[in-house]
């Protein structure tokens, strides 16, 4: 479902979907993060228990510039995880990612539960692009940003790039 169909009660259910999920405030995040597309799984009697967004940005691995899907706010209800629930909202994520982009992205400490759905953790230094063309070195997410390859990514592709992000306001990466 694209951001523009989601009601103000439905972002208000994923919110607390997400804030129960990730025990963190949630204040702002669906405006830095700009719209999607999302993915929601619900159970009857229990309404959404998981989620997981798309959202559409570019990447620059060293000199390339990739339009890439990348993947946000991945929740699942506390009551109802290690359920498979949050890879039945992966692995639809996934085909969309294959489908539509050149990459597939995501920032994460869980590295096992995207490793085994196919995404790859990226060894190169990460860098913020500034609305003015200046890069800004963000040693912070070395190591935990991961990537998908899709049937377009192109052939040389090298995990151990510089790879760079455009700024955006909260969470840049």
């Amino acid at each position: 479902m694209a951001s523009a169909e989601l009601t103000v009660a439905d972002w208000t259910t994923l919110t607390d979907l997400c804030v129960a999920a990730f025990n963190e405030d949630w204040d702002g995040y669906w405006e830095s993060i700009g719209p999607g597309v999302h993915v929601i799984a619900e159970q009857a009697g229990r309404g959404v228990v998981a989620h997981a967004a798309i959202v559409p940005r570019l990447l620059y691995p060293g000199e390339a510039t990739l339009r890439t899907g990348y993947v946000e706010a991945v929740a699942v209800a506390p009551a109802m995880q290690r359920h498979g629930l949050g890879t039945k909202v992966m692995e639809i994520i996934d085909a969309m990612i294959d489908e539509a982009y050149e990459l597939g992205a995501l920032g994460t400490g869980s590295h096992g539960f995207y490793e085994r759905l196919g995404w790859v953790t990226w060894r190169g230094p990460t860098w913020i692009r500034e609305g003015d063309g200046r890069v800004e070195r963000s040693p912070n997410e070395d190591g935990g940003i991961m990537v998908r390859r899709t049937p377009t990514t192109p052939a040389d592709f090298d995990l151990t790039l510089p790879i760079a992000v455009d700024w955006r306001p909260g969470e840049v990466w």
